[in-house]
């Protein structure tokens, strides 16, 4: 079997309501898909990160080259041998990677689950992500209660939300949120690198006392030895890594122990090549592996597909942890149509799928709805 073609649709969709997390607005929600064919018509699809017409450009024009006669099956050798020239970024290797496994699965006819050892859980536990601040009054939390009556209705046992707005109105939010939510949800806040280390400290009282699991990308992520710090100081724990690509830097993050929760982004740091070593290693040094998962469309299926198969929750107790996993439920109208069967977690819970490759198929139709233009 050899590759015959690799396409890349650039798509986006304008929301009609902006929102926003500390570090910037989000107007729109854009992404590039990656299908690879092979030359007896098995096709893979992925998802890239990064701008999508020069993340788009870039596997046309230079990876798509080297990947034509190709051993799709030769997964690990072509990860690394597309990154012997410096430069590649690893948002675009995200795609093709990701595409690759799938294409492979689907060779098989087996779950993409069953090629990164075998399911290990049957049963996921989607945690709520989103809360963005999108009030038309700052000081308002109008659409956020609203976003949490929502998440409850729909039984989810544990949301994450955004703070980084400012000490005072994160402490409102958060509050306001534990107060709706009561003591039987978890809650975790995603700063998103907007505090400085000694605002961090001043919030600890106010995180323990409203029992936040953890506390994602507290501080700039450049920082190793002030997360090192923070760790030391807070009760709960401290996680990051979505900002992190660099393979080593991952390795430092978790060798070291500088955070508690591991973080990385299945598209923007390179695929399942990349993450499935890091889930090992995480396991090795007691690191929580918790892939980042934020408005995606196949990114987050294949993160169902890894987070089924790795072992960090001990799945063969008699008392089993809860498998979490990031679910968006921002808008997104893409993730639903250009999926002919999207995962839909039921009661708060998600069954892994038990189809071939990453688990869903691809409405090809609805492409062009979303389609960027040249």
């Amino acid at each position: 079997m050899k590759i015959a073609d690799v396409a890349s649709y650039p798509v986006s969709y304008s929301l009609d309501r902006p929102f926003a997390n500390s570090a910037e607005r989000h107007q729109r929600r854009s992404t590039t898909l990656v299908k690879i064919t092979s030359d007896e018509g098995v096709a893979g699809w992925g998802e890239a990160y990064g701008p999508p017409p020069g993340v788009s450009g870039l596997i046309q024009t230079y990876l798509k080259p080297r990947l034509i006669g190709q051993d799709p099956f030769r997964l690990e050798y072509l990860w690394f041998g597309l990154q012997t020239h410096k430069g590649i970024p690893k948002g675009a290797m995200g795609g093709i990677d990701l595409a690759l496994w799938d294409l492979k699965a689907r060779a098989l006819k087996v779950p993409l689950y069953e090629l990164l050892g075998g399911r290990n859980t049957e049963v996921i536990t989607p945690y709520a992500t989103g809360f963005f601040l999108n009030e038309d009054d700052p000081d308002s939390t109008e659409y956020l209660e609203a976003e949490v009556e929502e998440a409850l209705r729909r039984q989810f046992r544990a949301l994450k939300m955004k703070i980084g707005f400012g000490k005072e109105r994160d402490i409102k939010r958060m509050t306001r949120v534990r107060e709706l939510i009561g003591d039987g949800v978890d809650l975790m806040v995603d700063a998103n690198q907007a505090y400085d280390f000694m605002t961090c400290v001043e919030l600890i009282p106010c995180l323990s006392d409203l029992k936040v699991r953890w506390l994602e990308e507290p501080m700039p992520w450049q920082s190793f030895e002030g997360y090192k710090e923070l760790r030391k100081k807070a009760p709960f724990a401290i996680a990051a890594g979505e900002a992190e690509y660099d393979y080593q830097g991952f390795v430092a993050a978790i060798r070291d122990h500088v955070v508690d929760v591991i973080q990385p982004d299945l598209a923007a740091s390179g695929g399942l090549t990349h993450s499935r070593r890091l889930a090992v290693l995480a396991e090795a040094f007691q690191v929580d592996f918790q892939p980042h998962v934020f408005g995606t469309i196949l990114a987050l299926p294949a993160a169902v597909q890894l987070t089924a198969a790795i072992t960090n929750n001990q799945p063969w107790m008699l008392f089993p942890r809860p498998v979490l996993l990031e679910w968006d439920t921002t808008p997104n109208p893409m993730a639903t149509d250009m999926v002919t069967n999207p995962l839909t977690p039921q009661q708060g819970l998600l069954r892994v799928p038990g189809g071939v490759g990453i688990g869903v198929e691809v409405n090809e139709e609805a492409i062009g709805r979303y389609l960027i233009k040249a």
